[in-house]
Parts: structure tokens; sequence; C-alpha cells
């Protein structure tokens, strides 16, 4: 059977230059060059990573940043090998938490639906009433400790309980 390859590739381009982050499953290397406009390249840093997963997260986390920073535009991401062992990953991933999911809302039928500020105005009201978290929980078909963590979240609980 043929090894499966990825190498992962975002340009971030800024208004003189653009930095190249550059990774291959094969050799585990991510490479960070700075490309100045009209320039030959410059390598920053090199580092090589045992773990192809170390290397994907990173990836993951960049996208992330770089979204968060509103480049989205500006960012060239490529992927080779589009049924990589990346993209079995994934699908097997989706599955597990689609199994997790269901599996928890068999116990709290809201579970890992998303927050409203209505709901959350909610349980700070119900908070501050004096409520406790499993009250709160049962009342809106959550886990205690999803209202612990969203009351945390709040600033109306501190992290230690």
């Amino acid at each position: 059977m043929a090894e499966l390859a990825e190498r992962h590739e975002v340009k971030v381009r800024g208004h003189d230059r653009t930095i190249v982050f550059t990774a291959d499953s094969v050799d585990g290397r991510l490479v960070i060059r700075q490309v100045p406009d009209g320039k030959n390249s410059k390598d920053v840093c090199s580092i090589t990573l045992a773990d192809p997963d170390e290397l994907r997260a990173f990836f993951k986390g960049l996208r992330r940043i770089v979204a968060s920073l509103e480049h989205g535009a500006d960012v060239v991401a490529e992927t080779a090998a589009p049924e990589s062992r990346r993209a079995i990953g994934r699908r097997q991933d989706d599955e597990d938490r689609k199994a997790v999911i269901a599996q928890a809302r068999d116990k709290n039928a809201h579970a890992f639906a998303q927050w409203t500020k209505k709901e959350e105005q909610e349980i700070r009201r119900r908070f501050e009433q004096g409520e406790n978290p499993q009250q709160i929980a049962r009342a809106h078909k959550r886990s205690p400790r999803a209202i612990e963590l969203r009351l945390q979240r709040l600033g109306l609980l501190s992290p230690a309980g």
C-alpha cells in the first residue's frame, strides 16, 4: 500500500512581505519563511516534530489566529493529498463527536446546544436568586457541569466552584 503524505502551507500576506508556514508529514518538518516583496525568501525558523498530529494542531491553531485577525482574504491555505490521513481522521472524529453528543442528549436534551443570550440571562437570574447549578440544569435540560462552566464564563462562579 502506498504511503500517504500531507503537505500544509499557509501564506499570510502583509504590506511588504509574506510569511509562509510549510509543514510536511513525510519528514515532520515545520518551516517558517519570510518573503519580502521582490526579494529572496529567508527561513525564520525550522523545527521537526515526531507526531504529525502536532503539526495538524499547529495549523488548526494558526488558521484560527489568522481568521481572528481578519486576514481571511489575505491567507492562502493549501493541503495536498485530499483523501489523506487527515481527511480520514476528521471523518472519524466527526462520527465520534456525533456519538458523544447523541449520548449526552439522551441525558440532557440541550447538551452541546449553543447558548442564547436569553438563556444566559435566565441562568444568571436563577443563580442570583439562590438556585444551585443542579436545579438550574434540570430546568434548562443541560448538565450541572455545563451550567457551572457557563456561570464561570459569566463571572458569577469561581473556577473552584
